[in-house]
C-alpha cells in the first residue's frame, strides 16, 4: 500500500480505535454494576443465570479492548514497513537517476512510459519528448528499423536481449550503442512492461578502429602491413580461383639499406623508406596494390596477372623507380632493390605459399648479385632441402634429449618483485650449440613435431614449477606458450589436465599462453576451449596482443586473465608517437577489460618508464633478465 493511500485511511482506523474504545468501556460498566448489584445480571438480560452472563460480558470487555490495541498495533507494522519501502524506492529512484547508462521503461505496446536523466543526455530528448512515443523514434532511419523490432521481439520471447544497434541523437546524429532489453516479471504469460538501458559506445568503436588500423597498417609509410598482406591474398586467392584468374606477388628488397641506416641515422632511413613507397605508389596500376611488411621489404599484388610479359613491364617499372636518385640529408643517395615473384596458381594455392616462394625467389636474386629480379622456380629448392634436413635433426633432438627449457622471469615494473616465468625452448645442438625457437619451430609445425614437442614443454615446465614450489620457492605462474595445432587438438584441455595430474602442479600455478591470431581461426571453438581451461582453474593468455586483425569485437568472450603486448610495439614506444599510442590503447583497453597487462621485449630504461607511467602491471626482457637454466631463475640458498 502507498504511503499517501494509508494517509487516506487513518480517520477510519481512527474510528475503529474509537469505536473499540468504547464497546469496551460500555461493557466494562455494565459488568460492573451486575457484580455490584447481586443478583443485578439477571435482571438486566431479563434472564436468571448470573454467572454465564457475568462470563458474557467479560468476553465482551476483553474483546472491546484487544480489538483496538490489535488495530493500532498492525497499523504500526504496516507503517513500518511502508517507510521503509519508501526509503527502498528513494534509493533506487536516486541509483536510476544518477547512473552513466540510459534507461527507458516501455508497456507491451511498446510505448515509452519512462525514461532517467542519462537518457535525456546521450539522445538529446527531454522526457516529455518521448513518453508516449514508440523506441524506434531513436532508431537510425539508413540501419533499418528491423534490428529495433528484432531485439524487442526476442526479448519479448526470450525475456532479455543483448546487441549493440545504431541510435539517433535529436540533432540527427547517428551514433552506436550497446543495448539491454529485459521483459519484467518474464515468463509471465503476457509481459506487461519492458526495461531498456543502453550506453553510447561510439568513443570506443573510435579507439578499436584506431587500434585495428594501427594494427593493420604501417605507422612510418601508412601502408598495409604483412597481415594486412596475408588477409589480402586470402581473399584474392579465393576470388581468383573461382574465375580461372591468375595474380602475382612481389617482393621487393633493398639493397644495403642497413648501411644507409647505420650510417645517416634512423631518421635518414625512414625518411627513404617513406620516399620509395610514395615512388611505388604512384606508378601502380589500379588493379595493384601495395604493402610494407617490415624493415626495408615492400609486396606488391597484382590481381588479375594478365600475362608474364605485363607483370615484367611492371618489375622493371618498379626497379627503375627505386633505382632513382634520392635527395636525403643533403646527400645523394643511389638504393636499388631486389625482386623476387611468385605467380598464382603455379607458385602457390595460398598465401603463406606465395610469400614464402616470393621470398626464396627474393633471396636468389639477391644471391645473383642483387639489383635484379627472379621468378620463383622449383630449381630454388635449396632451402627447402635444408629444411628437411633440419626436420630430420630435430626428431633426432626429441628423441636424444637434446631440448632444454630456458626460464624468463616477469617483474613488476614498479615494486621489481618477481611475479611468475615464461618457460622458453632451446635446442642444445650437438654441432651448433645453443639454438633459438625462431630457427625450429616453424619446421615443427610445418612438418607435425610441434604436437609432441608441445606436450615435452608443457609437462616438463610443470615438473619444474613443482620443484621450486616445493623448495619454498614462490614463483607466482609459469607460464607455457601454446602453438595453434597444439590449441585445435580435441583433446587438449585433457592434455592439459594429465600434466597437472602428473606433476602434481596446482592448476592455478599454471597460465597459457595463446596467440591472438589462433584464437580468431575459430573464435567458436576457442570460447569452449578456453572456459573448458578455466573450469580447471588453468589461468589463461592473449600472447603477442595487438597483431591480431578482428579480436577487439571479440575478446570480451573469452574468460581470459592476461594480455601480452607484442614485443614489436614495446621496442619503439620511446621514438614511435604511433607505437606508443598503440601500446596506450592496448593497457587501457585492458584495463575496461578487468584484465592484466604483461609487456614483454623491454630492453631499456626510457620503456619500462613507459610503461610505468601507464601503469601496465608488470614487464619481461633483457632489461631485467635473460632466459636462463632453471637453476640460474633462484640465486643459490644459503
Amino acid at each position: 500500500m502507498h504511503n499517501s493511500a494509508l494517509e487516506g485511511r487513518k480517520p477510519l482506523l481512527l474510528a475503529v480505535v474509537v469505536a473499540g474504545l468504547f464497546w469496551g468501556l460500555a461493557a466494562l460498566e455494565i459488568w460492573s454494576r451486575s457484580s455490584s448489584s447481586g443478583a443485578g445480571a439477571s435482571d438486566l438480560f431479563g434472564a436468571s443465570g448470573g454467572t454465564g452472563v457475568s462470563a458474557w460480558l467479560m468476553l465482551l470487555v476483553v474483546v472491546g479492548l484487544l480489538v483496538p490495541l490489535l488495530v493500532f498495533a498492525g497499523y504500526a507494522h504496516l507503517w513500518r514497513i511502508i517507510r521503509q519501502n519508501a526509503v527502498q524506492i528513494e534509493l533506487q529512484r536516486r541509483i536510476i537517476e544518477q547512473t552513466s547508462e540510459a534507461m527507458m521503461v516501455v508497456d507491451s505496446e511498446r510505448r515509452i512510459l519512462a525514461v532517467n536523466p542519462a537518457f535525456e543526455r546521450i539522445t538529446g530528448y527531454a522526457a516529455e519528448d518521448v513518453i508516449g512515443q514508440l523506441p524506434n523514434l531513436l532508431a537510425s532511419p539508413t540501419h533499418g528499423f528491423e534490428a529495433y523490432d528484432a531485439g524487442w521481439h526476442a526479448a519479448a520471447v526470450n525475456g532479455t536481449w543483448v546487441g549493440e544497434l545504431w541510435g539517433r541523437r535529436k540533432t540527427g546524429e547517428l551514433f552506436p550503442k550497446s543495448c539491454r532489453i529485459r521483459a519484467v516479471d518474464y515468463p509471465a504469460e503476457n509481459t506487461s512492461h519492458f526495461v531498456a538501458v543502453f550506453t553510447d559506445i561510439a568513443g570506443q568503436k573510435a579507439q578499436e578502429a584506431r587500434i585495428e588500423f594501427l594494427v593493420q597498417h604501417d605507422p612510418l609509410t601508412g601502408l598495409p602491413n604483412r597481415l594486412a598482406l596475408e588477409d589480402h591474398l586470402d581473399a584474392a586467392i579465393a576470388l581468383a580461383g573461382g574465375t580461372a584468374e591468375r595474380l602475382a606477388l612481389m617482393i621487393i628488397d633493398l639493397d644495403d639499406f642497413k648501411t644507409i641506416n647505420d650510417s645517416l641515422g634512423h631518421h635518414a632511413g625512414d625518411r627513404l623508406l617513406a620516399l620509395v613507397a610514395e615512388r611505388i605508389q604512384a606508378l601502380l596500376p589500379e588493379q595493384a596494390h601495395l604493402f610494407r611488411l617490415g624493415g626495408d621489404e615492400f609486396a606488391v599484388v597484382l590481381e588479375p596477372a594478365r600475362s608474364g610479359e605485363e607483370v615484367l613491364a611492371l618489375v622493371r617499372q618498379v626497379s627503375a623507380a627505386i633505382a632513382e636518385p634520392c635527395e636525403i640529408a643533403e646527400r645523394c643517395l643511389h638504393v636499388s632493390p631486389s625482386l623476387g615473384i611468385s605467380c598464382f596458381p603455379n607458385d602457390g594455392a595460398d598465401a603463406q605459399t606465395l610469400i614464402r616462394n616470393a621470398d626464396t625467389a627474393m633471396y636468389a636474386a639477391k644471391a645473383a648479385g642483387r639489383n635484379g629480379y627472379q621468378f620463383f622456380a622449383d630449381r630454388m629448392g635449396a632451402e627447402v632441402n635444408q629444411r628437411l634436413r633440419l626436420e630430420s635433426e630435430l626428431w633426432q633432438a626429441l628423441a636424444g634429449n637434446q631440448l632444454v627449457l630456458h626460464y624468463q622471469p616477469q617483474f613488476n615494473l614498479l615494486t621489481g618483485k618477481m611475479l611468475g616465468v615464461e618457460a622458453l625452448i632451446r635446442w642444445q645442438h650437438p654441432q651448433r650449440g645453443l639454438v633459438g625457437p625462431t630457427e625450429f619451430v616453424s619446421v615443427a609445425e610445418e612438418c607435425g613435431l610441434i604436437l609432441p614437442l608441445g606436450q615435452w614443454v608443457l609437462r616438463n615446465a610443470c615438473r619444474q614449477a613443482k620443484i621450486w614450489l616445493d623448495e619454498g620457492r614462490d614463483i607466482g605462474e609459469i607460464a607455457v606458450n601454446i602453438s595453434p595445432q597444439q590449441f585445435r587438438q580435441p583433446d587438449f584441455a585433457q592434455t592439459v589436465r594429465a600434466a597437472l595430474d602428473e606433476t602434481g602442479l596446482p592448476a592455478q600455478r599454471l597460465e597459457l599462453e595463446i596467440t591472438e591470431s589462433t584464437v580468431m581461426h575459430g573464435v567458436d571453438e576457442a570460447v569452449a576451449m578456453f572456459y573448458e581451461l578455466k573450469a580447471m582453474g588453468v589461468r589463461l593468455a592473449i600472447d603477442d596482443f595487438g597483431t591480431g586483425y578482428s579480436s577487439l569485437s571479440y575478446l570480451r568472450q573469452f574468460p581470459i586473465n592476461r594480455l601480452k603486448i607484442d614485443r614489436a610495439f614495446v621496442a619503439d614506444i620511446e621514438k614511435d608517437p604511433d607505437a606508443a599510442a598503440l601500446v596506450s590503447s592496448i593497457v587501457a583497453l585492458g584495463r575496461s577489460l578487468g584484465l592484466e597487462l604483461v609487456a614483454e621485449g623491454i630492453e631499456n630504461e626510457a620503456q619500462a618508464d613507459y610503461l610505468r607511467i601507464l601503469e601496465c602491471d608488470r614487464g619481461q626482457g633483457f632489461l631485467f633478465r635473460r632466459p636462463v637454466s632453471a637453476e640460474l631463475v633462484f640465486p643459490p640458498q644459503d
